[in-house]
């Protein structure tokens, strides 16, 4: 599996994404301002891919670390 767990700061909204599924509805339950940011759009792009193979789960998985590391909501 290469989407591992990615643990957010409470100001995030959630604590801890377990897997794509969880990032992908974390995405849709953020604000519009939030999900046009570049670097939002670039995760959910690649969350919708996410099941194609695990080269793209990894892709996915690294998408949204990016992202929330962007916003200082990843937690080290």
């Amino acid at each position: 599996m290469a989407f591992e767990p990615v643990k957010l700061r409470p100001e995030s909204g959630a604590n801890l994404i377990k897997d794509a599924s969880d990032a992908h509805a974390f995405m849709m339950h953020m604000n519009l301002a939030l999900q046009n940011k570049p670097h939002w759009q670039v995760a959910r792009r690649a969350l919708g891919q996410f099941t194609a193979s695990q080269d793209a789960e990894l892709k996915a998985w690294r998408a949204f670390r990016d992202a929330a590391k962007t916003e200082g909501w990843l937690v080290a």
